[in-house]
């Protein structure tokens, strides 16, 4: 593959990237070549040094997909990240896939409980046909509820930090998933 058809095809592939990125890859890309022809290698080893352009295009979607979800937090970003990391080889989708899967349902549960423990006690107060039976502990089911309340509060507040704290760790993650199969 010559310098041109390999350029071509990368920029082909890089087509959805903001141009001002896809220049920059290009340029150095092309500058790849320059430097290698300096050294006296022909084009097609340089193009076979760097690999096909469509393995190169993953890495650099990888890359970009995962500055997104860094530079603006949310669910499609990092979804996004993620399914271009995995999209690096079959190996990923167990390192990658299987952990955020395994993270999403725990805080799923987590947050499950939270919202039960803050809402059920409201049940309690829009239908009163539930206390009923139990009018002697009235008041131990107030202090009850006050505390369901409270700790479905402090529960949901330690999970909006967590969910925050879990959200860098699975981009370093990514970027360092990233960096293993560049082979950095």
């Amino acid at each position: 593959m010559t310098r041109r058809e390999f350029i071509e095809e990368l920029n082909a592939l890089l087509a959805d990237l903001p141009d001002k990125d896809r220049l920059d890859i290009l340029s150095d890309y092309t500058e790849h070549f320059l430097i290698g022809i300096e050294k006296g290698k022909s084009e097609h080893e340089i193009a076979e040094q760097l690999g096909s352009p469509k393995t190169v295009a993953r890495e650099v979607w990888a890359g970009y997909r995962i500055h997104q979800a860094q530079t603006d937090a949310s669910i499609g970003n990092i979804s996004r990240a993620i399914l271009a990391t995995v999209s690096l080889g079959f190996f990923n989708i167990v390192f990658v896939l299987g952990p955020f899967m395994a993270l999403i349902g725990v805080l799923i549960a987590f947050y499950s409980v939270a919202v039960t423990l803050l809402f059920v006690p409201f049940a309690f107060a829009f239908f009163p046909p539930l206390l009923a039976d139990i009018s002697e502990n009235r008041l131990l089911m107030l202090f009850g509820c006050l505390t369901s309340v409270g700790l479905g509060g402090m529960l949901f507040i330690w999970l909006l930090r967590l969910t925050v704290w879990l959200y860098r760790q699975f981009l370093r993650y990514l970027q360092f998933n990233v960096q293993m199969i560049r082979g950095k």
